[in-house]
């Protein structure tokens, strides 16, 4: 049966944390909060999405979609309140931070209202309904703002996903710098109740001397296109640590759709294939 969309109205839920609490003017203490505070745009715009996050949360029933609205909400508070200056704009203290702030405010606003969030954590639970799961299955995501030319005052979520089945997890790493994209493929075996990384390759944007093979390739890309077997943990390429994961994330970048690598990574007797694999030197210390 496919599944619809986790809403309904009745009582609401309260699980794990507290809701978020709408802003309160009497009490805003932080420059952000205060510039909202006393410019009728912004104070109206965060009033309206407020509301909506509100309404969301009290339709969604969905326990784990229910939690992660919550901080997810949380989390974009405390990515606002940073301002537009952390992301970028002048250093100037006269710099009006004011349009950027109204954007995103409508830019969420309008995300609450069409139940966005919760579609988006629906395909999640979609993609991983086969898998076995397990501990170190999840995501954990890092927030920011991206400014001009980049985003244009958007508010962008990268970071890690992995999938779990049985003993075998595969990752998606997503790292954004200057506007470009870089994607971390990574394999690991589960030992001794821990994620062994086993095999790694990369593709997007930053050079790297292990890309990831793909069917498609021309001979030239093929010839130097693999699996490194002996890959070396790095930021780049994060082994899972359960504590650190939420089973779902409304906001992340990061695909964990079925593409054939990761249906192969996942259900495949081996992955990677032998003769797109190969260990690598690890690198000289300076």
């Amino acid at each position: 049966m496919k599944s619809g969309l986790a809403l309904a109205v009745g009582v609401l839920i309260v699980i794990g944390a507290p809701p978020v609490l709408a802003l309160d003017c009497a009490k805003a203490s932080s420059r952000v909060d205060r510039l909202i505070c006393t410019t009728p745009d912004l104070k109206q715009a965060d009033a309206a999405m407020s509301t909506a996050y509100f309404k969301l949360l009290k339709k969604t029933i969905d326990p784990d979609f229910h939690d992660a609205l919550i901080k997810s909400q949380r989390r974009w508070l405390q990515v606002r309140s940073q301002g537009a200056r952390e992301f970028g704009q002048a250093e100037d203290e006269e710099t009006d931070q004011r349009p950027a702030l109204l954007q995103i405010t409508r830019d969420r606003m309008d995300s609450l209202q069409t139940a966005e969030l919760i579609h988006r954590m629906e395909r999640q639970r979609d993609n991983v309904s086969r898998d076995s799961g397990g501990s170190f299955a999840g995501y954990r995501t890092s927030c920011f703002v991206l400014p001009p030319p980049y985003g244009n005052w958007s508010y962008g979520c990268f970071g890690e996903g992995h999938r779990q089945n049985n003993d075998r997890i595969c990752s998606v790493g997503l790292e954004w710098a200057s506007g470009h994209q870089t994607e971390y493929w990574l394999v690991s075996i589960l030992k001794d109740g821990a994620p062994k990384p086993v095999a790694s390759c990369s593709i997007g944007y930053a050079g790297t001397t292990e890309r990831c093979p793909d069917p498609n390739d021309d001979a030239e890309t093929k010839a130097i296109a693999h699996w490194n077997t002996n890959p070396i943990p790095s930021e780049n390429t994060p082994a899972p640590r359960a504590a650190d994961l939420w089973k779902y994330d409304p906001d992340t970048s990061v695909g964990l759709t079925d593409e054939q690598w990761m249906h192969d990574c996942l259900f495949a007797a081996t992955f990677p294939p032998a003769d797109v694999s190969r260990a690598d030197p690890a690198p000289k210390k300076p």
